[in-house]
């Protein structure tokens, strides 16, 4: 889902506008077509079945409403990951949990359409997936506009998925949690929201193992310095836990848009407390 920091450029300039793409909208790690994205029920949750190679949207009492088949070939037109920080799980012992505190920063000076996600995630290592808590300015899939909000999206080979979306106010502090639910052999079941906002809450059971965490900035339709926040956001409290009590080596990589000043600097590193600055 990520990109190199010369490959997202383009939208730092604004020379690619959503309306280039007709039929999709724009969601983390690119603009995906209509058909292939899919709001959440209250309560509800996912559910990948790799005999059938489907996934599946099961509501809270274990009706199946909808299912899609898990071998799209769609892949976005262009990511809009500008700058981040990661770390690659190499260990024996899966993530069990990656925990991360921020507060919404106050609204763009301007607004000409752009949409600003700020998020902790976790992909395979294949990089075909993404589960993430996001925090958004701007219009996406989900909605939005002029305002800050929030929702939990998962996005793979089968589509787009998301919880419904939840404003929020600049000045808020902000919980984002993934969680690892259960597993059995290659089968892994997880969790992601915000853990102090209600309705934030996407379960997804029957994927492969999520190794690469990061923390993202990413933009679209970005035409000035104006469109993003002033000053930075700080990502602390990370907290990475390993299954079994494991204690994870981390070292956390960083990819900046020196360019045009948008760069992430790790203050702390590691898997407990680490903190992390995006500037813009």
């Amino acid at each position: 889902m990520h990109a190199s920091v010369a490959a997202t450029a383009v939208f730092l300039l604004g020379l690619i506008a959503p309306s280039a793409f007709a039929g999709t909208a724009v969601a983390p790690g690119g603009w995906r077509g209509w058909n292939n994205v899919h709001q959440m029920p209250a309560n509800g949750s996912l559910l990948h079945d790799p005999e059938a190679h489907e996934t599946h949207i099961i509501s809270s009492n274990g009706t199946k409403l909808f299912s899609a088949p898990a071998n799209s070939t769609e892949v976005p037109q262009q990511s809009g990951w500008i700058t981040y920080a990661s770390w690659l799980n190499t260990n024996s012992a899966p993530i069990s949990s990656f925990t991360t505190t921020w507060t919404v920063p106050p609204a763009p000076k301007t607004f000409n359409g752009q949409t600003v996600f700020l998020f902790n995630s976790i992909e395979p290592s294949s990089g075909n997936a993404i589960l993430q808590p996001v925090l958004q300015y701007g219009p996406s899939a989900a909605g939005g506009g002029q305002y800050w909000s929030v929702a939990s999206w998962y996005v793979g080979p089968s589509g787009t998925y998301f919880t419904p979306l939840v404003r929020v106010n600049p000045g808020d502090v902000l919980r984002g949690v993934i969680t690892l639910t259960m597993h059995l052999g290659n089968n892994y079941s997880y969790v992601s929201q915000f853990t102090n906002i209600p309705g934030t809450a996407l379960s997804i059971g029957g994927i492969n193992q999520l190794t690469w965490a990061t923390e993202t900035l990413e933009s679209y339709s970005v035409t000035t310095e104006s469109d993003y926040p002033q000053g930075t956001t700080v990502f602390s409290g990370i907290n990475l836990s390993l299954s079994g009590g494991k204690v994870a080596n981390v070292k956390w990589s960083v990819a900046s848009d020196v360019q045009d000043g948008l760069t992430t600097t790790v203050n702390t590193d590691g898997a407990r407390g680490a903190k992390i600055t995006v500037k813009y």
